[in-house]
Formats: structure tokens, sequence, C-alpha cells
């Protein structure tokens, strides 16, 4: 790739990045508030237990019962910070660097910053169930650029399926060694779809990085009501290059 259009990507996606910052912090905040009302819950369980026992020290009951209560509150805690430190670190991130990273991690970080973003319009992001996924899959690529444009291809999807549904992401490795993304919606009512858009940032920013993105194809997709290829969900996949050995 050019230097020019290097540059042309990187402009556009710091133009997109605080856009795309603004809709994940949205439904963050509200994912937030789940940890948060548990953490303050069972601190106050906690207390009360503490303040009910008139014992110089606490029973082996009660001591068991605030140990189980400051657990949930640790717990509840460490979820509140991960999802905090994601937004922070997708915030703060500079495209710019090209080596090789392992794609299932971008697109795990991905999945965890989306997921409260699209819970909102009843949509969940997951992996596709497949005993062969693989735990690797390398490109020479930039790590930040490629997190940013899935994001915003997620984002993108409430449109296509506005009755709620799933976004699931698989990866698999071409022959020529690249690494292919597949992307497929599955909606979970009957409500007719919208095509897929795929953004044009999107878009571009693959061709870029010496990738490429097919336009979302219509899909089969399984009535849960017992019905057979009676919804439609779209398919969308994307490559980027193989790992370097350099």
């Amino acid at each position: 790739m050019s230097s020019e259009n290097r540059q042309a990507v990187l402009s556009s996606a710091a133009a997109h990045k605080f856009e795309l910052i603004g809709r994940i912090s949205s439904g963050l905040a509200h994912e937030l508030n789940g940890p948060i009302g548990i953490a303050m819950g069972f601190a106050e369980l906690a207390k009360e237990v503490i303040d009910s026992d008139d014992t110089p020290e606490l029973s082996q009951a009660n001591t068991s019962k605030v140990r189980g209560y400051l657990e949930m509150i640790e717990s509840a805690s460490l979820r509140a910070r991960d999802l905090s430190r994601g937004i922070w670190s997708f915030a703060k991130a500079e495209p710019g660097t090209t080596e090789n990273i392992n794609i299932v991690d971008v697109l795990k970080t991905v999945q965890h910053l989306t997921a409260p973003a699209v819970k909102v319009a009843q949509i969940d992001v997951a992996r596709r169930e497949d005993p062969l996924g693989l735990s690797e899959a390398i490109s020479h690529t930039d790590s930040v650029l490629c997190q940013q444009i899935f994001v915003e291809l997620i984002l993108s999807s409430p449109k296509s399926i506005s009755g709620g549904g799933l976004v699931v992401w698989q990866v698999s490795i071409t022959d020529n060694g690249s690494v292919a993304i597949e992307l497929t919606t599955e909606p979970w009512n009957e409500v007719p779809t919208s095509q897929w858009e795929i953004p044009k940032f999107v878009r571009g920013s693959f061709k870029g990085m010496g990738g490429s993105i097919a336009d979302a194809t219509p899909t089969p997709v399984i009535s849960q009501t017992g019905g057979s290829n009676e919804l439609t969900g779209w398919r969308v996949v994307a490559t980027l290059p193989p790992a370097s050995s350099g």
C-alpha cells in the first residue's frame, strides 16, 4: 500500500473514531449499571449480616455469608473494571503500526466492546460454536485499525435485523495463508430484514490494508419456532493478508 493511501485510511479512521466511542459508550453506560448495582446490593447485605451479629466475632455461618457476598462484589467490580478498561484502551489506541497479529484475539476484543452497544437493539454478538475453532489466525496488518473497522461493521448490523438477533463471527485460514473472517446475522423473529450495508470506511480500510470485503449476501436461517429456512440473515466475508515471515 502506498504511503498516500495509507495516510488516507488513517485519516478516515481518525474521523470515525470519536463517533464510534460515543456509540460504544452509550451501551457501556447502560451495561455498567448491572455490576454496579450488584456490588452495592451485596455490600448492603454484608453490612446487615455484620450489624445483626452481636457476638464479638462473626459466627461461622455469618462469616460464610459475608465471604460469599464479598466474592460477588469482587466479581461485579472486575466486570465493571473490564468494561471501562475496554473502552479506555479503544479510545487511546492509535492506528499506524503493521505487524503480525492474531485476528481471533482482535475479534474477541471487538465482541467485548460492541456487545453492550448492540444489546439495546436486542442483538447479541457471539463466536460461532465450532469444535475446530482456531485459537490463532495470524495476519500482517494494523491491529488498532482492524479493531476499529470490525467495531464499525458490527455497530452497523442493527439496521439489518431490526427485530433483534445474533451477529456471529468465525475465522478461518485460506489456502494461500490469508485470514478469512465470516460474519453472519441471525434474526430471532420473522420481521423482514434489510440488507446489511457495508460502511464506506470499512470497505476502504480493508482495501487499504491489502484485504477485501464483499457485499453482504442473504442466507437462510432456521426458524426458532420450528419452521425451516423461513428467515433471512446476512453473510459478510472479509479477508486480511497472511502472516509475514520477515
